[in-house]
C-alpha cells in the first residue's frame, strides 16, 4: 500500500500524525509526506522543518527493531521537476518527503496520480466548515479529483462507529483493507449500508455486495452490521450519521448510484457538516 499525506504547518496537520502512524504500522505502507508551497524559487525552509518534524514523529511510534523505514542519510533535497523537490529513505519500506509548488489541490492530485497512491490523507480546520491553509475548497477538490481513496480528518477523535455506504459498484480490495484498518485503529463498530434504487424489486447486486462485504469483515473478526436503504433516503441518512460516525462513501465508476446521488455540492456539504472524518473510497 502507498499512502500520500498532504501536510502544512497548521495544527490540524500535526493532529493527524498519530492516525497516520498507526495506519502505517498496521499496513507497512510506503509513505509520502507532501507539502505545497505557493512561491516558486527556493525551498520553503519552514515547510521543510515541519515535514522533517512530522517524519520523526512517525518514526517515534515504532520501536527500533520494528521500524520499516530507514533514516535519511542526507538532508539534501533532490529536484524531481521544476520547483519540485524530494528526499527519500528506503528500508523494508520507503519513506519520502516531497515539496511541490503551486495550487495545493492540483499538486496533491498530481502527485497521487504520478506515484499511483492507494490513499490520500489530509486534515482540515473546522473553521468555515472544512478549510485547509486558508483555502476553503482544497479538501473538496482533492476528494473529487484524486485517482484513489481520500480520507479527510476534520476532528481528531476516536469514533465508535464507521458507516460504510455503498451501491452496486465493484469494491476495490485496497479500499476494503483501508476500512478494516480504520475500524481497528478506532476500535469501532462497522455498519455496512447498501443503497438500493427505489425501482428495484428483485434481489439486486447491492444485496449480494453487502453479503460479500459482511463475509469479508466477519472473517477478519470485525463486528459489522448491515442495513439497506432506498436511494431517496441516503442524503438525510448520511447527514445524520456524519454527526458522530466516520462516513465512508464508496464512489465507484460512471454507473455508481452513489456518485450520481452525491453531487459536488453534496460532498462539499458533507465535509462542512461532518463532526469527525469523511472517507471517499474508490
Amino acid at each position: 500500500m502507498k499512502i500520500l499525506v498532504a501536510l502544512d504547518m497548521n495544527d490540524y496537520s500535526s493532529n493527524i500524525i498519530k492516525d497516520v502512524a498507526r495506519l502505517a504500522q498496521n499496513t507497512l505502507a510506503d509513505v509520502i509526506f507532501l507539502g505545497v508551497q505557493s512561491n516558486a524559487g527556493e525551498l520553503d525552509q519552514g515547510l521543510v522543518s515541519a515535514l522533517m518534524r512530522y517524519q520523526q514523529d512517525i518514526y517515534s511510534f515504532f520501536s527500533d527493531d520494528e521500524l520499516p523505514y530507514a533514516e535519511f542519510s542526507s538532508d539534501k533535497w533532490s529536484k524531481v521537476g521544476k520547483n519540485d523537490w524530494s528526499i527519500s529513505a528506503k528500508g523494508m519500506k520507503e519513506f519520502t518527503l516531497r515539496i511541490s509548488t503551486g495550487n495545493a489541490s492540483k499538486q496533491v492530485v498530481n502527485v497521487a496520480t504520478e506515484l499511483e497512491c492507494d490513499l490520500v490523507i489530509l486534515g482540515c480546520s473546522k473553521q468555515f466548515g472544512c478549510e485547509w491553509n486558508g483555502e476553503m475548497n482544497v479538501p473538496l477538490r482533492i476528494a473529487e479529483d484524486a485517482p484513489c481513496s481520500v480520507l479527510v480528518v476534520k476532528r481528531h477523535r476516536n469514533s465508535n462507529q464507521i458507516v460504510s455506504i455503498l451501491d452496486q459498484s465493484a469494491v476495490n480490495q485496497e479500499a476494503l483493507e483501508i476500512i478494516n484498518q480504520v475500524v481497528t485503529i478506532h476500535g469501532a463498530g462497522l455498519k455496512i449500508v447498501g443503497v438500493k434504487d427505489k425501482n428495484e424489486t428483485k434481489e439486486s447486486e447491492i444485496e449480494q455486495r453487502i453479503v460479500e462485504l459482511l463475509t469479508y469483515y466477519n472473517e477478519r473478526e470485525v463486528n459489522a452490521w448491515v442495513k439497506l436503504i432506498n436511494s431517496e433516503d441516503i442524503k438525510e441518512y448520511v447527514t445524520n450519521a456524519s454527526r458522530e460516525a466516520i462516513v465512508a462513501l464508496w464512489m465507484g465508476g460512471k454507473q455508481s448510484l452513489i456518485k450520481r446521488l452525491f453531487s459536488k455540492s453534496m460532498v462539499d456539504q458533507l465535509l462542512e457538516t461532518s463532526q469527525s472524518s469523511v472517507f471517499i473510497l474508490r
